[in-house]
C-alpha cells in the first residue's frame, strides 16, 4: 500500500470513530437533560407531597404548618428512595451519583430569592439541588464537568387551588 492510501484509510477511520464519539455524547447529553428535567418535575412534586404529609391532619388550608425542617425531612428521604441513595445522597454504581442539597427554604412574600435574585410574590417552597451524574465515557476526565444544579420553587398560594 502506498503511503498515500495509508493516510487516507487512517484519515477515514479517525472521521468514523470521532463522529461515533460525537454521536455518543449527543447521546447521552439527550438523555441528561431529560433526566434533569425529570428530576426538576419530581422535586416540585415531592415539595407538594411534602406538604399535603406534613399537614394530613389539618382540617383547613388556613391552619398548614410551614416548618421548614419537617418538610425538608420529608424532601430528603423521598431524595433517597426515588434514586436509591445511601444516607449521604451517593450512590456510585447508578447515572446518578450523588445529589446534594444547595438550598431548601420556605420564603415569606418580599423575600429575595438566592437562585433567581428577585422577590417572591407569595410564600414559596426554594428548593435547590447539585447532582451529580457519571459519565460514560473517560470519568476521571469529565467527572467536574457532570455536575449540575437544579433549583425548583413551589407557590404555596396556588397549591391552596389543587388541595
Amino acid at each position: 500500500m502506498k503511503r498515500g492510501n495509508v493516510l487516507i484509510v487512517a484519515a477515514i477511520f479517525i472521521s468514523i470513530f470521532i463522529a461515533i464519539i460525537l454521536f455518543i455524547s449527543i447521546l447521552f447529553m439527550n438523555h441528561v437533560n431529560s433526566l434533569l428535567y425529570n428530576m426538576k418535575l419530581e422535586m416540585y412534586s415531592i415539595n407538594k407531597a411534602a406538604i399535603i404529609a406534613v399537614n394530613k391532619n389539618k382540617t383547613s388550608i388556613d391552619n398548614f404548618s410551614y416548618n421548614t425542617k419537617e418538610y425538608k425531612e420529608y424532601f430528603e428521604q423521598a431524595l433517597k428512595k426515588s434514586y436509591d441513595l445511601n444516607d449521604e445522597f451517593e450512590n456510585k454504581n447508578k447515572l446518578i451519583e450523588s445529589i446534594k442539597i444547595l438550598d431548601y427554604e420556605i420564603y415569606e412574600i418580599n423575600k429575595k430569592d438566592s437562585y433567581t435574585g428577585k422577590r417572591v410574590d407569595d410564600r414559596t417552597i426554594h428548593t435547590e439541588i447539585e447532582v451529580k451524574m457519571k459519565p460514560i465515557i473517560m470519568h476521571n476526565f469529565f467527572e467536574k464537568i457532570f455536575v449540575f444544579r437544579v433549583h425548583e420553587d413551589v407557590n404555596l398560594n396556588l397549591l391552596k387551588s389543587e388541595v
